[in-house]
């Protein structure tokens, strides 16, 4: 588990108005907020909260990738979303808790994992947060603003898993990564992603068994949409791919 929790003094306000939340943020609420966050540091698998856990705040992703998942009565995971960097998780229970902070026993909604070796997460504690919302009405609104945005995205991930078959989810997939990965490398041909998450937790995402995720990417490189060599995957046709997301 984290063992720092030092202060924000390293990050400028530039790199802090690159996380989706803090957008609209000026200066001088973005140094409220960085007066009262933390960063913590975890490493692969490391647990970041349980689902039975006190919520203590929202946390936004500096370095690495963090897995949100639930567990079913029958103990089988099933992963919500994957959390890259300048993200937030762990946000709406901020909002949803307002009127209850010094209620211990409101949780978190769900589980949060680092998937990788290195995670460097800010804590935005619940508490001190509350206090700047009575100084300041405006970075609360600002805010909600930038979550209404969040929680657009989080709705077409549900409509994908609900309305779209096997192929169209991975397509739309793709796409997504393509458009919003940070380690998306452009070419006047092709593009190239880097899926940096297990097989295994990819399945998850989509809502289908790893053996048929295997498979329906066997078939796109069969038919030419992508070349996989390794972690990375190389999207030979984009135009179809948007077409067979659709």
């Amino acid at each position: 588990m984290s063992a720092s929790n030092k202060t924000l003094s390293h990050l400028d306000n530039e790199k802090l108005k690159k996380i989706h939340l803090f957008s609209d943020l000026n200066n001088f609420e973005l140094d409220m907020l960085r007066s009262i966050c933390h960063l913590k540091n975890y490493y692969k698998n490391d647990v970041i909260f349980f689902d039975t856990e006190p919520y203590r705040g929202f946390y936004c992703v500096l370095k690495g990738k963090v897995r949100i998942y639930k567990v079913s009565k029958d103990g089988k995971e099933h992963t919500l979303h994957f959390i890259t960097e300048l993200n937030t998780f762990a946000e709406v229970p901020m909002f949803e808790s307002y009127s209850e902070d010094t209620k211990d026993e409101f949780t978190y909604p769900a589980n949060a994992v680092a998937l990788d070796d290195y995670t460097e997460l800010i804590l935005v504690p619940k508490k001190s947060f509350f206090q700047i919302f009575g100084q300041n009405v405006k970075i609360y609104l600002k805010m909600v603003a930038s979550l209404s945005k969040r929680l657009r995205l989080l709705n077409n991930h549900i409509e994908s898993l609900t309305l779209k078959d096997v192929s169209q989810r991975l397509a739309n997939y793709l796409l997504n990564e393509v458009n919003h990965s940070v380690n998306l490398k452009r070419n006047n041909s092709a593009e190239f992603v880097i899926i940096d998450i297990s097989r295994a937790d990819l399945a998850s995402y989509l809502n289908v068994a790893a053996e048929t995720l295997s498979r329906m990417l066997g078939k796109f490189q069969d038919d030419g949409l992508i070349t996989i060599k390794g972690k990375t995957v190389k999207v030979n046709n984009l135009a179809l791919l948007s077409k067979l997301a659709e």
